[in-house]
């Protein structure tokens, strides 16, 4: 980790929510000098109470998909420590994992995770080391790596089966959401099966007043609460608006800061902005120095609700923070570990590095 990440970890930074830059991004599998931790399945305390999801095919080379709740992306395989295991098993138990750790543990993180990945998301191979895999993730665009967001995750939290294909996707807009294993005409019943987070995208095979079924990767059905989803068809609009992404991203206010974040159990600065846009269908970039580049430049006179507005760590520095303005001179953002996601006024932060717009209305 560098110097840089060191003293942000320390400060409670959220460097540039963003990216500590990998030490290979991009390149050919290297072999870490300590052993990792094993990724083997995680028992689920009594909280969890979810049985094993039927495994669909291991991963092996080219295209595979994450086959667990939140699959954490790593800098290297070597990093993990006894805390973060339930971050690592198949099933995943992310919201576990946040839970249990103090704020010195989740700074200790800084530098040292990439990202994060969503069930079914799609990644590309591109190397093995014992029992994790490195991959890009295609969804998740970045100028280190043409193929996608760079890291390794353990491979027994990837699959090569594709989810199936379907006409209308269920996707989560609230925080989290429990997968059921039977459902009546009352709604969702049976056992808990899988906790899924914000912006999962679920094949749909029937939509009713209170559930909507679903298919997962392998073809087994499980159901979801009708409140927990809205309904997307495959070519329709999704019918973003900065007014409704204001109102997705205030759902978020007072969940804990997460570094490399990117689900309903904890999110960095742009990965808050990157999921709540994208939940509207709209993909940007996931890191906040390339959030800053695209869109269209917005004076600060001219900020509307739904803006990106962007910070740097000193006047020259590179753009190290990112938060989504609201109105009243105030945004909502992830701020550092430690913090809650809160409205902030734009004058708190005393490096303003511009702001983009990426609605039109």
């Amino acid at each position: 980790m560098s110097a840089m990440a060191l003293a942000a970890a320390a400060l409670g930074l959220a460097l540039g929510c963003g990216r500590v830059a990998s030490p290979n991004p991009g390149g050919a599998a290297a072999a870490p000098a300590a052993a990792p931790v094993a990724a083997a399945p995680v028992a689920a305390g009594p909280a969890a109470a979810a049985p094993a999801v039927a495994a669909p095919a291991a991963c092996a080379s080219g295209t595979c998909y994450v086959a667990v709740s939140v699959a954490t992306v790593w800098v290297k395989p070597r990093y993990p420590r006894a805390v973060d295991k339930p971050a690592l098993g198949n099933p995943a138990h992310p919201q576990l994992w946040v839970r249990a750790m103090t704020v010195a543990q989740k700074s200790w993180l800084v530098g040292r995770l990439e990202t994060q990945a969503l069930y079914g998301t799609k990644v590309t191979v591109t190397g093995h080391w014992r029992n994790w895999t490195q991959v890009a993730v295609p969804s998740q665009p970045t100028n280190r790596d043409r193929r996608g967001y760079p890291g390794w995750v353990p491979t027994v939290q990837l699959t090569r089966t594709a989810p199936p294909a379907a006409a209308t996707s269920a996707v989560i807009r609230s925080q989290a959401a429990w997968l059921w294993s039977r459902w009546t005409a009352g709604g969702v019943a049976g056992t808990k099966m899988m906790l899924v987070s914000y912006d999962t995208r679920l094949p749909v095979v029937l939509a009713a007043a209170t559930y909507v079924e679903v298919t997962l990767i392998g073809g087994q059905k499980a159901a979801v609460r009708r409140g927990d989803v809205v309904l997307h068809g495959a070519g329709s609009s999704w019918g973003a608006t900065r007014a409704r992404v204001v109102a997705e991203a205030r759902k978020f206010l007072r969940l804990p800061y997460l570094w490399a974040g990117t689900s309903g159990f904890g999110y960095d600065c742009s990965g808050f902005t990157y999921s709540v846009y994208h939940s509207y269908g709209l993909t940007l970039s996931r890191d906040a120095d390339q959030q800053a580049v695209h869109g269209t430049v917005i004076a600060r006179s001219g900020l509307q609700p739904g803006d990106l507005v962007f910070f740097r760590n000193s006047t020259n520095g590179p753009i190290s923070h990112v938060g989504m303005y609201v109105g009243g001179g105030t945004m909502i953002d992830a701020p550092h570990t430690g913090a809650v996601i809160r409205i902030d006024p734009v004058s708190s932060f005393a490096y303003y590095a511009g702001a983009r717009r990426y609605l039109s209305r």
